[in-house]
C-alpha cells in the first residue's frame, strides 16, 4: 500500500499542491487519514489519466495499443471491479462538469451522460455476478437509467429540430 508520505512526494514531483486544489476541509485540515489518502490518490489518478489522454491523443498509431487495457493483471487488480469504479468516477466527473455548466443544452446532455454512466456501472456489476440475489434490481436500474437518458436526449433533440422523435437505431 502506498503511504500518504509517498503520495505527497509523487504529487510534489509533479508540482501538484493538494491545498491549491481544495484538498482541505475549508482550512480546518483533513477529516482523517482516509480522507487525506483518498484525496491524494484521486489527484494522482487525475494527473496520470490526464497525461495518458494527452499522450494517446498526440500519438499516431502505436501509443494507443501499448496503453490499452489487457487481461494481464497487475498487483491483484480486478479488471471488472476497476471498470465499475471507472464508471462511478466518470459519473462524478460528469456531475462536476454539470455543476459548472449553465449553457443549454449542456446540463441536459450531461445529465443523460451521467445516467448512462450509472447504467454502465449496473451492467458491469451484473456481468460480474448475474445470478446473485440483487440482480433483478440491477437490471431495473440499468433499464431505468438508459430509458431516462434516452428520453432526456430525445426530448432535447425533438425540441431543437422540430422532429417528431429522434431516430432509434
Amino acid at each position: 500500500m502506498v503511504t500518504i508520505a509517498q503520495l505527497r512526494a509523487v504529487l510534489a514531483i509533479l508540482r501538484i499542491d493538494p491545498a491549491e486544489i481544495g484538498g482541505q476541509d475549508h482550512g480546518a485540515g483533513f477529516r482523517g487519514p482516509v480522507s487525506e489518502r483518498s484525496l491524494l490518490v484521486g489527484l494522482l489518478y487525475r494527473a496520470a489519466s490526464g497525461e495518458l489522454r494527452r499522450v494517446l491523443t498526440m500519438t499516431e498509431g502505436g501509443g494507443a495499443h501499448s496503453a490499452a487495457p489487457s487481461t494481464r493483471q497487475i498487483d491483484g487488480e480486478n479488471a471488472s471491479e476497476q471498470a465499475g469504479f471507472d464508471a462511478r468516477w466518470l459519473r462524478d466527473r460528469i456531475e462536476a462538469l454539470a455543476a459548472e455548466t449553465t449553457v443549454d443544452p449542456a446540463p441536459i446532455l450531461l445529465d443523460a451522460a451521467a445516467r448512462s454512466a450509472d447504467a454502465t456501472e449496473a451492467l458491469l456489476s451484473l456481468s460480474r455476478n448475474p445470478g446473485d440475489g440483487d440482480a433483478e434490481s440491477r437490471w431495473q436500474q440499468a433499464l431505468d437509467d438508459l430509458g431516462q437518458a434516452y428520453h432526456l436526449i430525445n426530448d432535447e433533440y425533438v425540441e431543437r429540430t422540430n422532429a417528431t422523435t429522434a431516430p432509434l437505431r
